[in-house]
């Protein structure tokens, strides 16, 4: 449900009411049942006021802490998203869930509530870790361009200062098993560079062919097909198209936040996708945040949400 202090709840009732209009189906035809994890009696009230009949046996209920303030941060509020998360992560783990479709979080809220995790993607590897946390990655996805970060949630100078060869080449990796999200056996893949026109040979910065450069040998030599690193705009614009017979990438690799998130976000908000790569089992989630500045007033769009439910339908055999 994400969290009740935002549109979470509401955007996943509304969700659920569509469905239930007009069902999603598996690639082989098989049509998806939905569990919502949250708080069961605010679930269940803010139903009644939406006016959305939903079948009570369909709620898991992650332990209350209620009532949560309006479109206000609280550690109530971070509280119950994270127990919700926490449930829905242990079913999928045990095989009682295929996949997990995600609300969006407040990262204040989860801190006060003393989850110090910076994200659900973080805080997922955290649950999944069988003895350790896997590598994971962010990759966000639209009908017409996909994107992979390798550092997500960190200041922009620590981002740069932290990026290095090995977890370079890791992310590239990850990336690879992007594939059958993208319907290919192997991506075509852009790194994007950090510098202005890639460094133009050192002019702009020598990261490129100190970091960059050694991790794409590696990744080409481990038959991943990977071209770059490109300059950030190249690689967009060839990995865009004017067309989709044009594109010249499945994904491009971007190395700090809103160097992947800009463009995605310019291409709809409503129709991207946040998938995390390297999990044991398949999650999505709404491109979007919890938009406290609308939150119960019963006129949010559950569209990013219903694309990240679809989108994990139709990655399910």
């Amino acid at each position: 449900m994400g969290d009740p202090a935002g549109i979470g709840p509401e955007i996943c009732l509304k969700a659920w009411a569509e469905l239930t209009n007009g069902p999603v189906y598996t690639r082989s035809g098989q049509p998806i049942t939905l569990r919502l994890y949250g708080d069961g009696p605010h679930l269940t009230e803010l139903a009644r006021q939406l006016g959305i009949a939903i079948d009570p046996a369909s709620v898991v209920h992650c332990a209350g802490f209620g009532p949560y303030p309006r479109g206000v941060v609280s550690a109530a509020a971070g509280k119950a998203a994270a127990e919700a998360i926490r449930q829905a992560a242990r079913d999928c783990l045990g095989h009682q869930l295929n996949a997990m479709v995600t609300a969006p979080i407040h990262k204040e809220a989860f801190k006060q509530a003393g989850f110090n995790f910076p994200g659900h993607t973080e805080f997922l590897a955290h649950l999944c870790a069988q003895p350790t946390p896997p590598e994971v990655r962010m990759l966000l996805i639209s009908d017409d361009l996909c994107v992979v970060l390798d550092s997500i949630h960190l200041p922009l100078r620590d981002a740069i200062d932290r990026l290095n060869t090995p977890q370079l080449l890791q992310t590239l990796r990850v990336a690879q098993t992007a594939g059958p999200l993208l319907q290919t056996a192997s991506p075509r893949i852009a790194l994007a560079a950090l510098n202005p026109h890639a460094s133009d040979g050192g002019l702009f910065g020598e990261e490129e062919a100190r970091i960059l450069e050694p991790a794409v040998a590696q990744a080409k030599a481990e038959g991943i097909e990977v071209t770059g690193p490109l300059p950030a705009d190249t690689a967009f614009m060839k990995a865009l198209g004017a067309h989709p017979a044009a594109r010249s990438f499945d994904l491009v690799v971007c190395l700090y936040h809103d160097q992947g998130l800009i463009p995605m976000k310019l291409r709809g908000i409503d129709e991207g996708v946040n998938i995390t790569l390297g999990l044991p089992f398949l999650r999505t989630s709404v491109d979007h945040g919890t938009a406290f500045d609308i939150a119960h007033q019963f006129r949010a769009s559950p569209a990013s949400l219903l694309a990240a439910i679809r989108r994990a339908a139709a990655s399910l055999p």
